[in-house]
């Protein structure tokens, strides 16, 4: 008896803290998670760019389920170490597994949070990934145009900030090409304030 209870404790805890590490130590958070609005309705998450009605950023929905899971994960804690000195174990492992199914219930909401938004930019992407390839593979052909333009003028016909002009057309060059090999959308957005900024300095000057 005493070694099928402690093997029960065993499997649970395991249970616990591998759902744990899953929620509580993963950082990486996708670009929308800060800029979309997520609202439930029977157990359903719906994904919008504009505030809707009884919907949050889907980062406070994600950061108040961080919270929460951290003071269950707390309690879970307790009640094992109760146990494990037998005290009262069987109300408590009754207790156990009501905090484990409201711990693992956290789970579910973080993971429909996470899937709904990869699916969101997802189709964001394949959207407008296509709708950018033809002008940002012109946009690539002019900048390639007054790249070399700029490299091959003599020496006394170069423009003041010739070095930087050039650098700033090197760089919008790769910007372009980064976002033209894109895979997902975070690779978008990793280059498109350098893109916006470089855009406007170049067809300034």
């Amino acid at each position: 008896m005493f070694l099928l209870e402690m093997e029960w404790m065993r499997k649970i805890w395991l249970l616990v803290l591998v759902v744990c590490m899953t929620l509580l130590s993963s950082q990486t958070f996708w670009y929308f998670e800060n800029k979309a609005y997520c609202s439930f309705k029977d157990n359903n998450v719906t994904i919008s760019i504009k505030k809707q009605e009884g919907s949050s950023k889907c980062q406070t929905y994600l950061n108040t389920i961080y919270q929460i899971a951290l003071k269950k994960y707390d309690e879970l804690s307790t009640i094992r170490s109760y146990i494990a000195q037998w005290e009262d174990i069987y109300y408590r492992r009754w207790v156990l597994d009501e905090k484990n199914t409201e711990f693992l219930k956290l789970i579910n909401y973080r993971t429909q949070i996470k899937t709904a938004i990869d699916k969101f930019e997802w189709a964001l992407f394949d959207k407008y990934h296509n709708l950018l390839q033809k002008p940002m593979q012109v946009y690539y052909s002019d900048l390639e145009a007054q790249y070399y333009i700029l490299a091959n003028q003599h020496s006394s016909a170069k423009i003041p900030d010739y070095s930087l002009k050039l650098a700033q057309l090197e760089q919008q060059m790769w910007n372009v090409n980064h976002i033209l090999k894109a895979e997902k959308l975070d690779h978008i957005m990793e280059v498109l304030s350098s893109y916006i900024y470089l855009r406007r300095e170049i067809e300034w000057k």
